[in-house]
This record gives structure tokens, sequence and C-alpha cells, in this order.
């Protein structure tokens, strides 16, 4: 494999901390403006702040949109052209702005007391929808301000709230809902008011499972399509389904009847059809989407691609409804496709990368879209609707990353458990010298039901493993997206079984195929599911120098009764612990951690509600009650991810700190 470039320095977290990342663009009516989300890190103020930019659509010299406000996003044009709307925290709480489409200051739109965002344009112009969040007792403006400045009183007076809750769901992935849901509100671009077009004690769209933006408007403004979830206990549902109301307000009716999560609806450019993606199953967050097709008037749901086994991102139609552009995942890239409408086999458009985000051009003729690879950040790129080369048209970092000399990831196959084919990726460090011996450290994923990919990471970046002078390997076992639906399922009930062992196989066929590979200086690390993989293997083989956990499983039975979203692991290890306890405790570490003797750091989120603290500090508790040599990193502040960058910056230097003291010479 070759090098981007010839090493002249080493890179460090600091120098992915100062590149910015492109979101996915849209553009404008007449096609002559392409605007995107720019995020840059920003040590000084320890966040990560994000910009609205501008480019045209051949490329050339982008101009910056926002300057106020942290976070700037979700930008939508109004049907002229003339207005951009987007969602900025200018001010303190996110509420939805306008800014005029020729230059100027930006108006505010909402006024919201608990903040609102997501703006999705009518065709009229003058009204957009948005999402606000609302208590689940009442949605009165008057009733839900008082109740928040109540809430900002007692804070300040007890910073330390105490915290009540009647039901579940009272916290999700980092941070509590205080009694609050998100509801679609209609609103008045020129005044400002709101009307709640989803009133009632339900999600709409849920925050768990939820996305982009989960709401839209039909082409003649009559009607509104948005994703709730109806069932009483939502921690334990995924049955989110399409509903339809008047766009004036009414009672709604479902017009999905799929049992599992339905998201994303897409009205057809004649109003006749509404494309969305949907599951089979409920109870399950990974059965891979299906890209379906609502007709509104037979009320019939028909699936657009029948057999296609890799799954299906939010839809796009062409603007004359002949075509679908989505993105899918696939053996570690994600690719931008196309597929009829009326039904047929999607065609790849892209491929080698992971791109995201699919914006299609008014004339139907291009695509937009935001591309990463493993040698670089997410930059804007456009592709021909029909196929061809992909053209970069704005990298927010030129130049900035020649001196360090990254090598391209090789991808490699190899026989796992039962003899099934499983994928992995290699990168070698800058400077490799096929004649010397590297240290090696193994990658593993989350989810389970995620893959490793050929992206630049913003956290498990593999060109900073690799850049200290380590082989960095990443594999994608059973459970693992982009494979298949059988591949995916066959993680369930299987934790510690053939996943492990494909893992276990990877490490053997790296160690045994690269003669450039160490086999005595290997070590492991993870996070989420990941970590619980690096618990696990901590208990079940003395072949690693050291481990890396970070937010990881320790007790797969109190998982079940601590995590925020309960269908998870009922689904993973099939009903509740006092059910199916066998099933829980045959792959739970805590039961085996008398066997583990490899030094381990562990690394936890005070605020991370997926996998709670007690698994951190119960790993970390049980290793130095056993004598084996290992260290805790706490991050009071943050959740299941590390997004603050000077806490990046920590978790860095900690994590390549611990490495080295196992793996140099």
């Amino acid at each position: 494999m070759n090098p981007t470039s010839t090493p002249t320095s080493t890179l460090t977290i600091q120098d992915v901390l100062s590149l910015g990342r492109v979101g996915a663009p849209v553009v404008s009516p007449d096609g002559t403006r392409v605007v995107f989300p720019l995020t840059r890190p920003d040590t000084e103020e320890n966040r990560n702040h994000t910009d609205l930019w501008e480019t045209a659509p051949g490329g050339g010299e982008a101009r910056r949109l926002t300057a106020s406000g942290s976070r700037n996003g979700d930008p939508a044009f109004s049907p002229d052209g003339s207005q951009l709307a987007f969602t900025s925290n200018r001010g303190g709480t996110a509420q939805v702005w306008v800014l005029p489409a020729e230059g100027g200051e930006a108006r505010r739109v909402t006024d919201w007391p608990l903040g609102a965002s997501r703006p999705v344009w009518f065709p009229d112009g003058k009204t957009l929808l948005a999402t606000a969040p609302v208590f689940t007792d009442t949605n009165d403006r008057e009733a839900v301000a008082g109740r928040v400045k109540e809430q900002k009183k007692l804070r300040k007076k007890t910073p330390d709230q105490p915290r009540i809750a009647d039901d579940l769901m009272f916290r999700h992935w980092d941070a509590w809902t205080e009694g609050q849901l998100d509801h679609v509100f209609r609103v008045d671009a020129a005044t400002g008011e709101m009307v709640d077009l989803t009133p009632g004690p339900y999600p709409a769209p849920p925050r768990s499972l939820g996305g982009d933006p989960d709401y839209a408007v039909s082409p003649d403004g009559q009607e509104v399509c948005f994703v709730s979830l109806r069932d009483d206990q939502q921690a334990v549902s995924t049955n989110l389904n399409l509903w339809v109301i008047p766009a004036a307000g009414g009672e709604p009716m479902r017009a999905s009847s799929w049992a599992g999560v339905n998201a994303h609806p897409v009205y057809s450019p004649d109003g006749a059809s509404i494309a969305f993606c949907g599951m089979r199953r409920a109870g399950y967050e990974a059965d891979l989407p299906m890209l379906l097709v609502f007709d509104r008037k037979t009320r019939a749901v028909r699936e657009v691609a029948p057999g296609f086994d890799h799954g299906a991102g939010v839809p796009r139609w062409s603007p004359d409804g002949a075509m679908l552009f989505f993105e899918t995942q696939d053996a570690g890239c994600s690719r931008v496709c196309r597929v009829s409408a009326l039904g047929g086999t999607p065609e790849p458009l892209t491929s080698g990368a992971v791109d995201g985000g699919p914006a299609v051009a008014p004339d139907g003729k291009t695509l937009f879209f935001s591309r990463q690879t493993l040698t670089h950040p997410p930059m804007l790129a456009r592709v021909a609707a029909d196929g061809g080369d992909v053209e970069i048209i704005h990298d927010p970092n030129p130049g900035a990353l020649e001196t360090f000399g990254f090598e391209d990831g090789e991808d490699f196959w190899f026989k796992g458990a039962d003899g099934h084919r499983v994928h992995g990726l290699l990168v070698r460090p800058p400077a490799f010298d096929a004649a010397k011996k590297y240290p090696v450290v193994f990658l593993i994923h989350g989810g389970p039901q995620s893959m490793f990919g050929q992206d630049f990471h913003d956290r498990w970046n593999a060109q900073l493993f690799a850049a200290p002078g380590y082989v960095t390997v990443m594999i994608n076992p059973r459970g693992s997206t982009g494979y298949g639906q059988a591949f995916t399922d066959a993680i369930r009930g299987e934790w510690g079984g053939k996943c492990y062992e494909d893992l276990i196989r990877g490490v053997d066929h790296v160690l045994g195929t690269y003669d450039f590979c160490d086999p005595k200086r290997t070590a492991a690390a993870g996070a989420s599911f990941g970590g619980f993989m690096v618990n696990w293997m901590a208990t079940q083989t003395d072949q690693f120098r050291c481990f890396v956990c970070h937010d990881g499983i320790f007790n797969t039975e109190m998982m079940n009764w601590l995590t925020d979203e309960l269908w998870f692991t009922e689904w993973e290890f099939e009903g509740l612990p006092h059910k199916t306890e066998e099933a829980y405790r045959r792959w739970s570490p805590h039961r085996f951690v008398h066997q583990a003797n490899t030094p381990m750091l562990v690394i936890q989120g005070e605020q991370d509600f997926r996998c709670v603290t007690a698994e951190g500090l119960g790993m970390f508790t049980a290793l130095q009650r056993h004598g084996v040599p290992s260290r805790l990193l706490y991050f009071p502040d943050e959740g299941h991810w590390v997004l603050k960058p000077k806490n990046r910056e920590v978790w860095w230097s900690t994590v390549l700190e611990w490495l080295g003291r196992y793996l140099k010479d």
C-alpha cells in the first residue's frame, strides 16, 4: 500500500481537533448554491462549533453564512430560494432563524420556551414546520414557559436539583428528559406564531431512533406526514409509525402498518406517494431498513427493492419522481445508490469511501453529498445522477494532512466462526517499513449492529492509533451492518460466542498473514459493545499485552435494568433477565472476571445513560480486587461519547500513554 504523502511530522489529537468536517448539504431551488454545515472543534471554548457555508455547484471559494452561536444547522431553502431557514443557538436556546438569500442579518422566527429546530418549508414559502419540546401534560405556551421559569429558579437555588420520574425513558443517551417530549408545530414564518399539530402525550417525532427530520409537507401544502410512537412505554417499544394529518390540524391517521421502526417520510414530487424506510420486526433497532413507498390513494405499501440486503438510508426523490436515491452500508463503505421508484435493483453510484446525506440538484442531473475516507475527514462531493467519477468541490482542510504520510486502509477477508467470511481493515503506520516488526492495536466497534469503515472517525481514528507506530486493525464480526441481514442478526444471543470467535480468528489471521505484525505486542480497544467485548476478552484470553475499555458492559443482567432503551437488551438476550436468565449470565464478564490478568485502562462517562457508570466502575473495581494492573479514566461531564475538545485531548493522551507502556520495546 502506498502512503498518501511522505511523512514529515506525526499526527496528534491537536491536529485532528483543528480539522473541519462537512455535513449533509442542501441545494437552492435554482441550483446555483450548495449550502452545508461545517463543524470545527473549538479548544478555547471547549466545544464544537458549527456554521453554515455555501459554495457554487461546480466548486470554488466557499462563503461563510453564519458567525453567531456555536450550533448552526438544519439548513432549508424556501421554495423560491429567497430565504434560508436554519436552527441556531445564538442567544441561548436553539430556535429557528431565517437568513435572506441575498445576504443581510438573520431574523429569529421562533421563540418557544424550550427551543425549536429542524425547519421544513411549506410550498407557500410563508409557513414552516418545526419540532419543539413540550411537557407530557401540557403544550400550552404560557404553561410551558412558567414551568421552565420554575425549573431555572429551582436550579439556581439548588444546582444539584432532585429529579422525579413517573415513567420510563426519563433520560436518554446523556440527558434527562425532564418530563418533556417533542411535537411537530406549524410556524408562521412572518409572526413566529406556533400551532401544535401533534398534541397529546406521545412523542412526534421520538427522540429515540428518530432523525432527518421525520416529518414532511405534501407538495400541495394540505397534509403533513410525521413519525410518532404511540405505545405507552416508550423505553420498550420501537413501533415508530407514519401518521398523516391535515396541515390545518385535526385527527391523525396512521399511514404505515409495519411493526418495527418507520422513518424518514418524503413526499413524491406529484404528491401521490410517500417514500420512507421501514423495518419488519418490532422490538429491534437493527432490522436493516427497507425502502418503501406508501400510495396515498390506495393506502398500499410496496417494497421498492425486494431482496436488497443492505438496508436503505433517507430516500430522496428525483425531480420527475422516476428515481429514488439513498445511501447504504456495504462492506466497510457507505455508498450512494439509485433505484427506479417503480421498483428494481439498486445501482451504486459511489464506492470506496463513506458517503452520506445526498441532495439532488433541481434538474435531477447531479447529487451532492459528504465524503470521507480513512485518510481524510468529510468533504463536499458531487457525482452525476447516472453515475461517473466523484468530484470533490470543497475541502475545508486543504493541505492540512499532507505532512503525516497516511497509509490507505487495506481490506482483508478471513474465515470466522462456522467458516463464514468476515471482513476487516488494516492501516499501516506512517513511514512503513515491511522489514520491521510493529505492535498491533485491534479496534472493536460498538453497536454491536454497526461497522468500522473507510471513514476518518472523529474519535476512534485509525490514523491517530497508527501514528505512534502501530498497525491498526478493525474487524467487522457478525452483528456488523453492511454484510446482509443474516450476518447482522447472528449476534443475537451470541455476544461472547461466535462473534468473539470471529474476532479471535481475525487476530490470528492478521498475525499469521502479515509478517510485519508482532504477535508478542498486541492490544485490543473498544467502546460500548466494543467495551463489552474487551471485558469479555479479558476474561477469556491472555494473548494481548493490554486492553482499553471505554463505556463497556460488565454485568449484562444489570445492564438491562439500568440502560435507557430497554428494547435493546430484551431483544439481544431474548427477554427479561428473570425469564431468560441463562442468556444474560452466559455472556456476562462479571461472572468470569477472576480469570482476568491482562492490564486494562477503563474509561467511563458519568452522563452515559446507555452503558451506565456502574458498568465501568464495576470492571475497574474487580480488576483492582484481583490484582490486575488497571487505571480508571473518569469523565464527570461526558456521556456515551467524549465530545468536549479538551476532554478528547485527555482521552487520547491517556490512551496512547497506556498503549505505549505495554507495546513499546
